[in-house]
C-alpha cells in the first residue's frame, strides 16, 4: 500500500525518506512490513502514521492494515536502533578465569580485614537502601519515601529485573497528585510516571544504566529514584504526566508529527 502511494507520486524511497527526516533503511522496512526492525511497536505506529500522512493515506486503514500483520513484534521487547547506536560497545572479559577469581579472591579479604580493623560508618539513608537490596537482584535506584494528603500510602515501583527493566508486578496506580514531599538520598532524582494511554519508557541513570526499560500500561503509574542526570526516552509523550522530586511538570512536547520526547533531568530537577 505504501509503496504503491509513493510510486504514483513518483518518489524514490531515497526522497520520501529525506522528506520525512528518515533513515532510508526505515522507509524501506515499512514498505516491506520489517517491522521488527523498528523496535517497539510505538515506534512503528509512529512512523506508518507519519509516512501515511505523507502520502495521503488514511490513517485507520494503514494501522488495521498494521494489527492485521503476521510480522508485527508481539511484544515491545527489541531495542529501538537509535538507542544500539548510542550504547557502548562492550566486549568479552579479558584474562583467564584463574587470575579473575584470584583478584576477586584478594579483594574480599582486604575489604573483610579493613572492615574488621576499622569498621563501617554508613549515610543515615544506606540502611534503608541496603535492606532493600538484601531482599534480592535489582537496578541500583532508590524508591523514594513519599507523603501523600490524607495518610494514603506513598506509591513505589518495586526493584527491576536483572535485564534492567523495571519489574511488572510493582504497585501502579494512578499519580495522587501534583505536590508530594519526597526524600531522596543527594545526587539522585525521583520520578513519577502517570500514564494516561499505553507509552514505551525508557530511563537510563547518569552511569548509562537502565533503571526503567518497559510499556507503561494505560492508568498505572511507576516511580523511581536513581542517580542524576537521568536520560528520558517517553514513546507515547502527550499521555504521560510526570512528576521530579514530587513536583509536577511538564513533558517537553515532542517534534511536529512525532510521539516520542527525549530529554533530560538534570541534578537538580531541570529538564533539558
Amino acid at each position: 500500500m505504501l509503496r504503491r502511494a509513493r510510486e504514483a507520486r513518483g518518489l524514490t524511497d531515497q526522497q520520501a525518506a529525506e522528506q520525512l527526516n528518515l533513515d532510508p533503511m526505515v522507509v524501506v522496512a515499512l514498505e516491506s512490513d520489517d517491522f521488527a526492525s523498528l523496535g517497539a511497536p510505538v515506534f512503528a505506529k509512529g512512523h506508518l502514521r507519519r509516512y501515511g500522512a505523507m502520502l495521503g493515506l488514511p490513517e485507520q486503514e494503514l494501522l488495521a492494515a498494521y494489527e492485521g500483520s503476521k510480522v508485527q513484534p508481539d511484544q515491545p521487547t527489541l531495542v529501538p536502533k537509535s538507542r544500539l547506536e548510542m550504547t557502548p560497545v562492550r566486549g568479552r572479559p579479558k584474562g583467564p578465569w584463574v587470575l579473575g577469581g584470584t583478584l576477586a579472591f584478594l579483594l574480599a579479604a582486604g575489604l573483610v580485614a579493613y572492615v574488621s580493623e576499622f569498621g563501617v560508618s554508613l549515610p543515615a539513608w544506606s540502611s534503608g537502601e541496603l535492606q532493600r537490596k538484601s531482599g534480592g537482584a535489582g537496578v541500583d535506584a532508590t524508591t523514594p519515601v513519599a507523603e501523600v494528603p490524607g495518610g494514603a500510602p506513598p506509591t513505589t515501583t518495586g526493584p527491576a529485573t536483572s535485564d534492567g527493566a523495571a519489574d511488572p508486578a510493582a504497585a501502579t496506580e494512578p499519580l495522587a497528585g501534583t505536590v508530594e514531599t519526597v526524600n531522596v538520598p543527594p545526587g539522585h532524582v525521583s520520578i513519577s510516571l502517570a500514564f494516561a494511554a499505553d507509552s514505551w519508557a525508557e530511563i537510563y541513570d547518569g552511569s548509562g544504566k537502565a533503571v526503567l526499560y518497559d510499556l507503561g500500561q494505560a492508568g498505572t503509574q511507576r516511580t523511581i529514584a536513581a542517580t542524576a542526570p537521568l536520560s528520558v526516552t517517553l514513546g507515547n509523550a502527550p499521555t504521560v504526566r510526570l512528576q521530579v522530586n514530587g513536583r509536577a511538570v511538564a513533558v517537553p512536547t515532542p517534534p511536529a508529527g512525532q510521539t516520542v520526547a527525549r530529554f533530560t533531568i538534570d541534578p537538580d530537577g531541570s529538564l533539558r
